[in-house]
């Protein structure tokens, strides 16, 4: 019995054994990445179980599981994947780029943190998503739409500059952009406008010559996490008062073999006709009629507007030169005369008369097709211990207008390397090379060709036939608009040649900058670690403007004095020198409760040089642009040495309870070499918490919830060195006495930086197995102790002087909103969503004072702080009004406001928002992004004077009685105009344009109020088409990805209110870079084709 029981026990020992081992078989297989690359270091776990592996070089991998157990592979930088092991071979290719590191974001200083335990608002976009758009040489524009309640205000310049604002304007007269960070190191931001500096519009003949953004590459881009709030930014103290955007440049990674990737893309773009002037056809170059003292006409009108042409010796009919207008005589095919080109022997025309009509080619032909290529080499490798990524990028782009390029070299390269398993380092060096010729001029002044062609035109001129003249004269200043031709004066009278103005006075520039940073990393103990970092930003630049002999005499040069011919030239030096070092803590203090933190100093260095000269009273020899050719002595240049220091401490903690609650505390004392001492510090604090609801409300269809709110005090950045110190200018000597001047406002060597106060709350939601989720943010922000200029007693030497007063309120409402309405195996709909809406408030300016002047602009307008009001009141005249609402009219026109501080606008929007889609079936993928504005108001100056000048079609149209409304009241011309008498009758008077001084639409009888428009528009931004060509075709030709896209930007502007323009069309960033438009470039229709290959 006992051997029975011993063999049975035996026998069923062994059908265990054999169940065990049938269960428990060797399963193998490779892990790639999309495109088929072995992963080397992917962990393999058996879920529910410690049994655990790693791919080894190769991506491949053996472990023990059964046929019924799941296998969990997982991978930094991929989306973690569950697979059955029900074989025993299981190939996996992982999603790249999809989360790095789920639920997990870049914060200040680069701190890698959970997203679920911030108190505060960020918003992370992809690099990805940054060159989803057709090619921009600056990386900010591709943020347009893409992150709520960050108002991405750009303009239509060649090469121009962008502002980034967060959440509102919080300094009256100050910086609001949003400090730019390359893995923790901050960088500089400038924006800067030829003769009046920093973040400057209106002035004339000046140039936008960009933001130092523009030598950020957006291939080197891995992500970008911005950082709305005061406490999600608190940790750079005064630097980052207006927000962060923390750039996260990309590394290389650890693979079988190095890796390469060729990256190029070609964009076309076109002028997007919706964006400029429409001229009428029906009239042509003329001031319209216009009569001597007695009344007499100068000229023998012709037809019923009583416009004229003169008689020459000979008795012919000429048409005017002088006029840079369109209300002359009605065109008439039939009818010959003399015009500008008859008096040009360069000209097919010379000495005939040609027939009476609208030009063949208007100035829309004037613009050329832009290309921008791109082309970027990539070179990546990585081991266990080192990984480095090589790039370089050589972009060049040729802008609509003739004789414009930019061309742009940078390389960089970071490497990382682990000498032991406690001490790391980690490099990185940025380097640009850009030289731009062609940039246009902005504001109002004879060298804007744009201003020109929208304001002040002949539209029986052609401008082809312009450029003939030119380029037969090898040259010359022939101009439309000639002074007196008949009396043989044919220089201009108000307007250059197109051409002559952008190939003969043409600016050009270049910058040379370097970034860089070496950070070490020590591991002291499993909890604890050192870090020490040292980073600078550095770059020189050279501005060269020239006037060439034949111009126009106009204000060029330092002394801005009217000159035939001229050179300026500006030298700039930036060096800033950061070194930090911090020591670094996480430990969890029980099962339930963690602990992690960090404190450290820094130290940065700030040195700025400059230099402006230029030539006085023309060139002795023509086209000879140097300094040494000035006919008159060279003025005393313009010198600049600023250099400034701050000295640092900061902290911060974070608590975290049960991985559902966490509270932050944020502390940082920054001490300035630029304010006395005894008064020189400033603190920044921040306190925030989230609670993670999900963890005590659990229901299927919600994924996760949180709350969170957060309180912070940032100083807002430093103060300009010129409000703290007074300093003189110095002229050339009267006689042996030397000659000095002081500014008009004086220095405070007591003001504060403007400080900052933030509330904010939000809520995270996700629902459905994170298929649907939304993310809102309200917050309430004040920042006191502004600073601007008061008047002062002239007994002192100044007219003003800077103070510390008034405060100004921020307060609104941000959603983000993402589903996936479709996804399976092969298909998959994405949809995001950012929409924002903030309401600003000056809640006061210094005692006494109700209004102060912001910036003032041609055309008679102004941007103002108002008590009361929201940011950018636009000033001017407006229409007197009746007590019911009605405007109110005199002799059968309006009758404007004496005054000219009345508000008729604010440039503060609405809303902002964008929509984004995405729709990918298995290799293909389809994208677009509607970005839009609702409200804010912009002046038109283009309007102004087109319409006063007679270029536009609403100048030329049918009265109700069916007659030309240019035709006299005598041949059934003029209109009735909508309005009442100062009595209350309604207006019954007809009137018409009598002479130059009366159009009735333009500037002389309108005030500048009929000029303001609604500044919202809806624009489909972005569309992409991506096709990934399968793995098995690349790897045939020995690639392990190939990618052929197409791109597109602004194609289609669905809505928009200001006429003949774009409404992000300003003069230059800046705080004044909205609510005013004038002599911009027209926008641009932008298609691209991309091709990527990695081997």
């Amino acid at each position: 019995m006992k051997l029975k029981f011993n063999g049975f026990l035996l026998l069923l020992v062994i059908l265990v054994a054999q169940i065990t081992f049938a269960q428990e078989r060797a399963v193998s297989g490779t892990v790639s990445d999309n495109a088929g690359l072995p992963l080397p270091g992917v962990s393999v776990l058996v879920k529910g179980t410690k049994t655990g592996t790693q791919t080894d070089f190769d991506g491949k991998y053996s472990i023990k599981a059964s046929s019924s157990q799941v296998l969990i592979f997982t991978y930094i930088g991929m989306k973690t994947q569950e697979i059955v092991a029900g074989s025993s071979s299981v190939n996996v290719k992982l999603a790249s780029g999809a989360v790095e590191l789920e639920g997990i974001v870049v914060t200040a200083l680069g701190i890698k943190r959970e997203k679920k335990s911030l108190g505060y608002a960020s918003q992370e976009i992809k690099g990805a998503d940054l060159t989803s758009g057709a090619g921009s040489s600056n990386f900010l524009n591709e943020l347009s739409g893409k992150s709520a309640g960050v108002n991405i205000r750009k303009n239509t310049n060649f090469g121009g500059s962008t502002n980034v604002v967060s959440r509102g304007v919080k300094n009256l007269t100050g910086d609001n952009q949003m400090l730019i960070v390359i893995d923790g190191m901050p960088i500089n931001n400038t924006n800067t406008n030829s003769s009046a500096g920093s973040q400057t519009a209106g002035a004339r003949n000046t140039y936008d010559y960009g933001n130092n953004a523009m030598d950020i590459n957006p291939d080197d881009i891995e992500s970008l996490n911005i950082l709305k709030g005061a406490a999600a930014a608190a940790l750079y103290g005064w630097q980052a008062g207006n927000g962060v955007i923390m750039i996260t440049t990309k590394k290389g990674k650890s693979k079988k073999g190095m890796g390469v990737t060729i990256s190029s893309e070609l964009t076309v773009g076109t002028v997007d006709k919706s964006t400029f002037p429409d001229y009428q056809n029906k009239y042509g170059q003329g001031y319209g009629p216009t009569y001597d003292s007695a009344g007499n006409p100068k000229g023998i009108p012709v037809g019923p507007t009583g416009a004229f042409f003169t008689i020459d010796s000979n008795g012919q009919q000429v048409a005017t030169t002088v006029d840079d207008a369109s209300y002359g005589v009605a065109f008439d095919p039939n009818l010959s005369v003399f015009q500008w080109n008859a008096y040009t022997t360069f000209s097919d025309n010379y000495g005939k008369k040609t027939p009476w009509q609208a030009a063949k080619n208007g100035p829309i032909t004037f613009f050329n097709t832009a290309q921008t290529l791109s082309n970027s080499v990539s070179i990546e490798d990585g081991t266990d211990k080192t990984n480095f990524v090589l790039n370089f990028n050589n972009f060049k782009e040729t802008g609509i207008l003739p004789n414009s390029e930019l061309k742009k070299n940078t390389f960089s390269a970071k490497i990382n390397h682990k000498f032991t398993d406690k001490l790391s380092t980690s490099v990185f060096a940025n380097y640009t090379a850009q030289n731009t010729v062609g940039r246009n001029t902005t504001g109002y002044g004879g060298d804007n060709v744009a201003g020109l062609f929208r304001q002040w035109w002949g539209t029986n001129v052609d401008i082809q036939e312009q450029k003939t003249v030119f380029d037969r004269s090898g040259g010359q200043n022939i101009s439309w608009n000639m002074g007196a031709p008949a009396t043989g004066n044919t220089n201009p009278k108000y307007w250059d040649n197109p051409y002559f103005t952008r190939f003969k006075n043409f600016q050009s520039d270049e910058r040379n900058r370097f970034i860089g940073y070496v950070q070490l990393d020590y591991k002291l103990n499993d909890w604890l670690s050192a870090s020490g970092k040292v980073s600078t930003d550095s770059y020189s630049e050279l501005r060269e403007e020239r006037k060439a002999a034949g111009s126009l005499n106009s204000t060029f040069g330092i002394n801005r004095l009217a000159v035939p011919s001229g050179y300026q030239r500006y030298n700039g030096m930036f060096s800033e020198q950061n070194y930090q070092a911090t020591l670094t803590f996480k430990k969890n203090i029980t099962e339930q409760i963690s602990l992690s933190g960090l404190a450290g100093l820094n130290s940065l260095r700030t040195r700025r040089t400059s230099i402006l000269a230029s030539t006085e009273g023309g060139l002795i020899i023509p086209e000879i642009y140097a300094l040494s050719n000035s006919v008159a002595a060279v003025p005393f240049p313009i010198e600049r040495e600023e250099n400034s220091g701050v000295n640092s401490a900061f902290a911060s903690t974070s608590f975290g309870f049960k991985d559902f609650l966490f509270l932050d505390g944020t502390i940082r004392n920054d001490a300035f070499s630029t304010l006395p001492k005894g008064n020189n510090a400033v603190n920044t604090f921040s306190a925030s918490a989230s609670y993670v609801f999900t963890e005590h409300v659990r229901q299927d269809w919600l994924s996760f919830g949180k709350l969170r709110a957060s309180y912070a005090e940032n100083p807002q950045g430093n103060i300009d060195l010129y409000a703290l110190q007074s300093v003189f200018t110095k002229f050339n000597p009267f006689g042996a006495n030397q000659l000095y001047s002081r500014p008009d406002v004086g220095a405070n060597s007591e003001l504060r930086p403007v400080k900052t106060a933030t509330k904010e709350i939000g809520l995270e939601m996700q629902f459905l197995k994170k298929r649907v989720g939304f993310d809102v943010s309200v917050y309430k922000s004040l920042s006191s102790d502004q600073i601007f200029p008061v008047d002062y007693s002239t007994a002192t030497g100044y007219s003003k002087k800077y103070i510390n007063a008034g405060s100004v309120e921020n307060k609104g409402i941000e959603v983000q909103f993402n589903a996936s309405p479709i996804k399976t195996a092969d298909f998959q709909w994405d949809i995001f969503v950012n929409w924002s809406k903030n309401k600003n408030t000056v809640v006061a300016l210094a005692p006494g004072i109700e209004t102060l002047t912001l910036g003032t602009f041609q055309g008679g307008v102004g941007i103002i702080a108002t008590k009361g009001h929201p940011y950018g009141d636009i000033i001017g005249k407006d229409y007197t009004y009746s007590a019911d609402g009605q405007r109110i009219t005199s002799n059968g026109s309006y009758v404007m406001t004496t005054t000219t501080n009345n508000v008729i606008g604010n440039v503060t929007p609405d809303w902002i928002g964008g929509l984004r889609n995405k729709f990918t079936y298995k290799q293909l993928s389809l994208g677009f992004l509607l970005d839009m504005q609702k409200g804010g108001d912009i002046f038109s100056l283009d309007q102004y004077y087109g319409q006063d000048s007679g270029l536009y079609k609403s100048t030329a149209g049918i009265n109700e009685l069916g007659n030309p409304v240019r035709n006299t009241i005598a041949n059934g011309g003029g209109v009735i105009l909508p309005g009442v008498n100062a009595n209350g009758t309604p207006n019954t008077t007809r009137t018409t344009r009598p002479e130059v001084a009366g159009s009735i639409y333009g500037y002389e009888k309108n005030p500048q109020k009929a000029f303001v428009y609604d500044a919202g528009f809806l624009k489909l931004r972005e569309v992409n088409i991506t096709y990934s060509f399968p793995t098995n075709i690349v790897s045939q030709i020995n690639l392990t990805d190939l990618r052929l896209s197409i791109v597109g930007s602004n194609l289609w502007t669905i809505s928009k209110n200001l006429p003949d323009a774009d409404p992000e069309s300003g003069i230059t960033s800046g705080n004044l870079s909205a609510g005013y438009s004038g002599g911009s470039l027209p926008s641009t229709r932008n298609i691209g084709f991309n091709l990527t290959l990695k081997f």
